[in-house]
């Protein structure tokens, strides 16, 4: 018995997956257990408790992030709920013995077929990175197979143009006048405010007032209060005010 079910039935593959890592879960629970077996009872709470074994990587993995929430900004911890969630959407269980260079290059790849940008793909990969790292620390996979994969930090830029001042004052003036209304407007305030702070959509679109900071200037010889957007950028972890 193959314990498989057939190429012909609809999602046949994603359920030959859940059925191999339910049959390696309870393996893994039997043998862990090998010299004083467990009541049936106990046996199957184990087996649907998606926590036990940490057999996915993503159910490991959510778990390290709140860890790190204590000490990463929350824009950081954003990207890396959004990472989770895109590579979900693409594929729903990761175990830990599927994280190879092969899937790293796959991904790589759906990444480029999606439209993405190399800037943003890298950028996920340099996140992967370290989430795959976390695991490797606390030995849940052997090694990071990023060791032999590299991560471009320097990507030319897919679009050179750039506003001049000029065109600049007249997206200022349309915004001021409210030529545009309801969506139109509100797209073009947002692309003022990363103009003018340099931020881009996904750092502006996290900013809360508790990011807000108090921050002491000098101007000249006086000294003066300011509150500052403090955060960290996406793409460098650099903090920025």
């Amino acid at each position: 018995v193959s314990n498989t079910v057939s190429k012909r039935i609809p999602f046949s593959d994603h359920i030959n997956k859940n059925i191999f890592e339910i049959h390696q879960k309870a393996n893994l629970i039997l043998m862990e257990n090998f010299f004083k077996p467990l009541p049936l009872r106990e046996f199957l709470c184990k087996l649907k408790d998606k926590h036990y074994g940490n057999t996915d990587f993503y159910v490991f993995i959510e778990k390290e992030i709140e860890l790190l929430k204590a000490s990463r900004a929350s824009g950081t911890i954003s990207n890396y709920y959004k990472l989770i969630n895109t590579m979900k959407e693409w594929k729903p269980t990761l175990s830990f013995e599927e994280i190879t260079l092969e899937y790293i290059k796959h991904f790589h790849n759906h990444e480029i077929e999606a439209g993405n940008q190399l800037s943003t793909i890298y950028k996920k990969h340099a996140n992967f990175k370290f989430l795959i790292g976390l695991a490797a620390d606390k030995e849940m996979i052997v090694k990071n197979p990023y060791e032999k994969f590299e991560i471009k930090k320097s990507i030319k830029a897919q679009n050179n143009d750039i506003l001049t001042e000029d065109e600049l004052r007249k997206l200022q003036k349309t915004y001021d006048e409210k030529k545009y209304k309801d969506g139109k407007q509100e797209v073009l305030r947002e692309f003022l405010f990363s103009c003018y702070t340099s931020l881009s959509f996904a750092e502006f679109d996290n900013v809360t007032y508790g990011d807000l900071k108090p921050v002491t200037l000098k101007n000249g010889e006086k000294k003066e209060l300011y509150h500052l957007l403090c955060n960290e950028r996406q793409k460098t972890s650099v903090m920025y005010k």
